[in-house]
């Protein structure tokens, strides 16, 4: 039995837990640890533009995260789903600069979405990473429809100015051409994913979190995942893989809560040490530092199942019974409850 420190957890994919098609080296059993007896609930955050929810659900499954991993894809919070929502909540008709295989995300809002030209006339552009879409042709008429109405909103699902492409060197992102469309229409941009604050109180509200302290974010993108973090008041756990570079560890404002060199290493420092032994050698060294109130509910929880393990009478089916059913922390007054879960990319920077 462990003591997490936070009753939530926000992950990133890519960089995080997975580098293209290769899970990181123990990254699925970790987040299977993570996700042990439900304590924490978790959510896995990405500014993929490149591929819809469902066909990212379909690359986890295909790569090892199967259903312990990741539930269904509720549990994947998108960067175009989110424009996509902000566009519906609008009533904005989106002309899309993104990769046909987002498509789907965006069904809802772009009933047109297999004409050249969406009917009526688009009044939002959303800009995200389609290295097969960004031509002079298709900016030429995103600006023309920026610069047509003055009411119309430039997107962006984000707007990393690199990526880490296939054959593992960089590339441009969205967020170049993004900055074209800003200078030439004269229009700030809006950015849906990550680092908005908008996007990562999304995802508090999708865990049904109302304090942000209970909640860690664990990235790899100082910007993205550490600031943006941060920026509503979640806890930011950065990772030594994927984008990360030593710089970040030097960067003049922004400054992780931890460090890990990976997503292993991470999922233990959240996770905390077994309640068992951490009570077994508080005990025997006479007190010491005290526990934390979620630790010693739970060595209440760990003294009785020992005394009634010392009485056990196999004949008790009561007493065998409720030894035998798995049981969860009980958190303390004023802490978030934990909810059942459902039963059930060129490497684009995330």
């Amino acid at each position: 039995m462990r003591a997490p420190k936070y009753a939530y957890a926000l992950v990133d994919l890519s960089g995080t837990i997975h580098q293209g098609t290769t899970p990181l080296p123990g990254a699925v059993q970790a987040i299977k640890t993570l996700r042990q007896d439900g304590i924490v609930q978790v959510r896995f955050l990405t500014n993929t533009s490149m591929t819809s929810r469902r066909r990212l659900l379909l690359q986890l499954r295909s790569i090892g995260f199967d259903e312990q991993c990741v539930a269904d894809e509720s549990e994947i919070l998108t960067a175009a789903t989110a424009a996509a929502s902000s566009i519906e909540e609008r009533k904005l008709t989106p002309l899309l600069l993104t990769e046909d295989a987002t498509l789907e995300d965006f069904e809802r809002v772009l009933p047109n979405a297999n004409l050249p030209v969406p009917t009526p006339a688009p009044n939002c552009v959303v800009v995200g990473l389609a290295p097969s879409k960004l031509d002079y042709e298709t900016m030429n008429k995103a600006f023309r429809v920026l610069n047509s109405d003055p009411d119309s909103v430039l997107m962006a699902i984000h707007r990393s100015k690199f990526f880490i492409d296939k054959d593992d060197e960089l590339s441009l992102g969205p967020g170049p051409f993004v900055a074209a469309l800003e200078q030439a229409s004269s229009k700030l941009c809006e950015v849906c994913g990550k680092p908005s604050d908008l996007f990562f109180e999304a995802a508090l509200k999708s865990l049904g979190c109302t304090d942000p302290s209970t909640c860690v974010m664990v990235g790899d993108d100082l910007l993205s995942d550490i600031a943006g973090a941060q920026s509503v008041g979640i806890s930011a756990h950065l990772v030594r893989t994927g984008k990360y570079t030593e710089k970040d560890e030097r960067h003049a404002t922004i400054s992780p809560d931890e460090i890990s060199d990976s997503i292993v290493d991470a999922v233990e420092a959240i996770m905390g040490p077994d309640i068992a032994v951490k009570v077994d050698a508080w005990e025997e060294e006479g007190g010491g530092a005290p526990l934390s109130p979620r630790e010693e509910k739970m060595a209440e929880e760990i003294k009785s199942l020992r005394s009634k393990l010392s009485k056990l009478d196999p004949d008790d089916e009561a007493l065998m019974s409720e030894i035998m059913t798995p049981k969860k922390l009980v958190l303390g007054e004023g802490e978030p409850a934990s909810t059942p879960l459902p039963a059930t990319e060129g490497q684009e920077a995330t």
